[in-house]
Parts: C-alpha cells; structure tokens; sequence
C-alpha cells in the first residue's frame, strides 16, 4: 500500500514539478545540469530517523562521498520525486569505487520530527547510509545557508541536491532535477 501511494505521488508530481522548476526536457542527462561549487557545511548537530545525535560532518568519513537533499515529509510536490531518485541511488551505490552516504535534511524541522523522519524512511526502504536528519529552526537554516538552498516557500522550493565531498567541501549542484544515472555518474567522476 505505501509503495502504491509513492508511486501515485509521484505519477502526480512529476508534471507538478516540471510546471515548477520550469524545464521542459524532464530528466535530460549531462553534466550541464549541474554547478561546481565550494560549500563549507557546518558540522551541525542534527537528530537522525532514531533520534540519535548526527554530526553532519564528523559522523561521516572524512574519504567518503555524499548526495544531500531538501526533502520535508508532508510535501505533496517535488519531495517524493526526489526521495525516489535517492531511493535508486541507494539501490546502486554499489556501482560508485568510493563509500556513499545520502542524506535527506529537512527543511520544515518544526513538524519533521525524528519519528516523523523514520516514517519516511521505511516508506523508502532506507539503508543504513541514507540519514534522514532533522534539528532545530536555526539549525536548518545555517545548513540552508551554507548551501545555499533557496526554501523561503517550501511548498515550491527549488529541488536541490549537492554531489560531493564533505571534508573538500567540493560539491556540484544540481541545476534541476537528476535523474539516478546523472547522480551515479557526478559521484563517480570524483577520484578514488
């Protein structure tokens, strides 16, 4: 029943997305779709899906890779959307030479609570490196910041994911929706 409802969501939200973000060419690969950029996370303390303490930086490999993106558990738009495609990226991070950790980071922590955060990530099928994190207001908002993640409306936030390296701090944009095979390769161009 629930990978029914996901799958309906997402049936509805990909033209909701489409109108959205405003791009026509829906899932077009290329590295053209993403920005290199220097991001400086904080090293925020999060809560994850167990309401265990999460340090955004220092809970994860100094050598490893990440996919982050803005997800928050009530959004009926672009958010399911976007957790498939992690979901897929997580079915392959077989495929990638270097350790891969996804993290979903709220961006309403006011009601995406840890439980809340856990729900979801059942619903996707998880992995034990697929975070789902969630911390205070001014928390989220100095992540936010830093990566630069326009979500003033959350109801129509820019779908963003950032490819790259936690401890560099080197990242690629997304400058619309991914698809998994655009993800597995930025992840892949970096150098073992």
């Amino acid at each position: 029943m629930i990978r029914k409802t996901i799958l309906f969501s997402i049936l509805v939200a990909v033209p909701i997305a489409a109108a959205v973000v405003g791009f026509t060419t829906f899932g077009q690969s290329g590295p053209e779709n993403f920005q290199e950029a220097r991001i400086d996370l904080p090293d925020a303390e999060m809560l994850d899906a167990s309401a265990r303490a999460f340090r955004l930086r220092g809970d994860i490999d100094r050598d490893a890779l990440v996919v982050i993106n803005f997800s928050y558990t009530t959004c009926e738009s672009i958010c399911p959307l976007g957790n498939q495609i992690l979901q897929f990226v997580d079915d392959r991070r077989d495929e990638v030479t270097r350790s891969v950790h996804l993290l979903t980071i709220t961006i309403d922590p006011a009601h995406d609570t840890p439980g809340k955060m856990r729900e979801a990530a059942e619903a996707f099928g998880a992995s034990e490196k697929w975070h789902w994190l969630t911390s205070s207001p001014a928390v989220i908002s100095e992540i936010l910041k830093a990566a630069d993640a326009n979500v003033a409306d959350i109801e129509f936030h820019d779908p963003v994911f950032l490819v790259g390296e936690i401890g560099s701090g080197r990242y690629f944009r997304s400058l619309s929706m991914p698809d998994a095979d655009e993800l597995i390769r930025m992840l892949n161009s970096f150098e073992a």
